[in-house]
């Protein structure tokens, strides 16, 4: 086994940790940044990212230091461990378009940059922007009267207009895109999952309720039918909270 070998599989061990420590205490993400940031120097080194014959293996580290990472979504500690794996992810699509792990982790990396725009929307607004439901859904369940509902609508529609709500489906549009392709790419591959089927949703879910009440229902639908389709995968469960957006807005929506 040559040096660079020797130092790639160094970098791997260190990724099982990561993988052991995001299973059984999370908690403690912070701890690990530093040995990530060490595995990124090291494997810039070697030749492994762009060895085409180990595709499998590259996804799973970019994929570990990714969920780390992501823990990370509000304080922006790890955003060069999230820039160096998006880059990854791209050099593994340009030769790999329809490589699923790939076009997750682009998704999921465009999904993560929207969410400190959707916390301060969520803080601001007063229907909840953590996907449970839209200016438009709001209005649709409230017993105000005919006015009051065009004067919410008309609000809510001066609030998409609005720095956060525009930095959200900034990043939100592009996540949808990678996830709605990786949805199709494993459909055609036989590899779907709930996970991402659920993950695919959310994005929807999160684009819908910074979206105009005019437009954003189309979301909100496709977000829908993709957890209908989650439920079918065998051995896979909603979360609680997916399963009452389900219930709550399924009936709501038809």
């Amino acid at each position: 086994m040559d040096d660079e070998e020797r130092s790639i599989n160094v970098c791997k061990t260190s990724v099982d940790r990561i993988y052991t420590m995001l299973r059984t205490s999370p908690q403690e993400y912070q701890s690990f940044l530093a040995l990530a940031r060490s595995v990124i120097s090291h494997i810039d080194g070697t030749s492994f990212m762009q060895q085409t014959r180990r595709t499998a293996e590259q996804s799973w580290l970019v994929g570990g230091l990714q969920r780390l990472a992501s823990i990370d979504n509000g304080n922006c500690e790890a955003l060069d461990i999230c820039t160096w794996c998006t880059r990854q992810w791209m050099t593994i699509t340009e030769r790999e378009p329809q490589n699923v792990e790939a076009l997750r982790g682009l998704g999921k990396a465009w999904l993560g940059r929207a969410q400190p725009s959707l916390t301060r929307i969520h803080r601001t607004d007063g229907c909840s922007s953590s996907s449970r439901g839209s200016s438009q859904s709001c209005t649709r369940t409230s017993s105000e009267s005919e006015r009051r509902s065009a004067a919410a609508v008309a609000e809510a529609e001066r609030r998409v207009g609005t720095a956060d709500y525009v930095e959200a489906r900034g990043f939100l549009q592009p996540a949808t895109e990678y996830l709605g392709r990786a949805v199709a790419a494993a459909t055609t591959q036989r590899a779907l999952s709930g996970d991402l089927l659920a993950t695919t949703a959310e994005a929807y879910m999160s684009l819908g309720n910074a979206s105009s009440p005019r437009t954003n229902e189309q979301s909100f639908r496709r977000a829908l039918q993709l957890l209908r389709a989650a439920t079918t995968i065998q051995g896979y469960t909603l979360s609680r909270y997916l399963q009452q957006y389900l219930d709550d807005y399924g009936r709501l929506l038809e």
